[in-house]
């Protein structure tokens, strides 16, 4: 068996290049761990960052991101924070004086901090909208700098695995919602009501501080039954992702 020293593991480690539970202990000064935490941290990935995104409109030219929640888990730790960002005030004031409607220009920024810091990103359908929303809205504010290069991180979509480990489509369809009951034992996600998103355009309306409140809490939520779903569902893939 090769005997490498710290250094050499933590360089394997840091390019994702396979390392033995012994090295891993070695490099962690650490004994016993479970196979799923010697899985992950064997190729690199220790970090985890569930995340989600709140917006109002589907179409990134019409709408504008309300709020993210991010729960970090240290898998070698088990360790978990969560973190969010949300429009204030002064964000939407300052864009109406510019007649623009770039009100999360400052929390794209934000979340992007947040994702750079992650080895591995979770969401659920985060391939089809929110990372692809998070993007365009970047591009549109005029902040390409934002948006995440080939390999500075690694992505799961819970609702792509869901859909190919499970197929859910004749039993209730492969939403968070439906994958929450059946896989990870419960649903506790909140229903949508589109009045309560679009009182989000109008910062004086006297109910906007209560609809940002209402909506950060589904989006909180939704990362913590998410990150239920994923704990369950990834002693079934492989460890890593593609690349954001």
């Amino acid at each position: 068996m090769r005997n490498l020293s710290v250094e050499q593991i933590q360089q394997r480690y840091d390019k994702h290049q396979k390392i033995h539970d012994a090295e891993v202990d070695k490099l962690f000064n650490v004994k016993n761990l479970s196979s799923e935490q010697y899985r992950w941290l064997s190729k690199g990935y220790r970090h985890f960052t569930v995340f989600d995104i709140e917006a109002m409109a589907f179409d990134a030219r019409m709408g504008f991101m309300i709020c993210w929640y991010a729960l970090r888990w240290d898998i070698l730790t088990g360790e978990r924070e969560m973190i969010y960002d949300q429009l204030e005030p002064k964000d939407m004031k300052q864009n109406y004086d510019l007649q623009r409607m770039d009100f999360d220009k400052r929390i794209l920024q934000t979340l992007s901090e947040e994702l750079l810091q992650a080895d591995v990103i979770v969401g659920h359908y985060i391939q089809k909208f929110d990372l692809a929303f998070f993007a365009q809205r970047c591009h549109l504010t005029g902040q390409d700098e934002l948006v995440p290069d080939y390999m500075d991180a690694r992505f799961i979509d819970t609702w792509r695995i869901t859909k190919s480990k499970y197929n859910m489509y004749n039993s209730g369809g492969n939403s968070l919602r439906n994958a929450g009951k059946v896989i990870a034992g419960y649903d506790s996600k909140t229903s949508v009501d589109l009045q309560i998103w679009k009182t989000m355009y109008y910062v004086k309306h006297k109910k906007w501080k209560w609809a940002r409140k209402y909506i950060c809490d589904h989006c909180e939520i939704d990362v913590n039954q998410n990150f239920d779903l994923f704990y369950k569902l990834m002693r079934r893939i492989n460890p890593g992702g593609m690349s954001v």
